[in-house]
């Protein structure tokens, strides 16, 4: 059971650094050098559509595999860890949901074929909400793994005597 519990950590510490890692380079790097190297940078919002679409999915595989590690870990960890990662990763289901939905509706007012907005007036305040989501998916995202890779020696140590 011990080797299941290491690679179900390994796994979910990989997809973790997969999705919010990509994340945190697309937005800090490819968004930001888009916007200097094209001419009309809302021609490279329709390739953050279809990078967000593929970051969405690996962040629910990425939630799955965390999951499964704070169930598997449960017993071993303090009180306030078990609370603050429950307490996190209920936010970031949360937060996977919303994204999920506001990117379907971002795909109602946009022809992605044709690589124009139809609707602006609707555009706008989706976008801004589906970016204050993707923050707070990723503070809490960011603060989850904290969590996972401070687990104190006593936990380490009580959790290997579990075995």
């Amino acid at each position: 059971m011990n080797e299941l519990r290491q690679t179900i950590h390994v796994l979910s510490v990989l997809a973790w650094a997969l999705w919010m890692g990509g994340f945190t380079f697309f937005t800090s790097v490819s968004l930001r050098v888009a916007h200097k190297v094209l001419s009309e940078s809302r021609e490279f919002g329709f390739v953050t559509q279809v990078v967000t679409d593929r970051l969405n999915v690996i962040g629910l595989i990425a939630s799955f595999l965390l999951l499964a590690q704070l169930v598997a870990h449960w017993r071993v960890l303090a009180r306030w860890r078990r609370f603050l990662l429950g307490f996190t990763w209920l936010i970031l289901a949360i937060t996977l949901g919303f994204m999920f939905n506001l990117h379907n509706a971002i795909d109602v007012v946009v022809n992605f074929e044709q690589r124009v907005v139809i609707d602006y007036d609707a555009f706008e305040p989706v976008h801004r909400r589906y970016k204050q989501v993707a923050t707070v998916q990723w503070l809490a995202a960011v603060i989850h793994l904290s969590v996972i890779l401070t687990a104190s020696r006593s936990e380490r140590r009580a959790y290997r005597d579990a075995q």
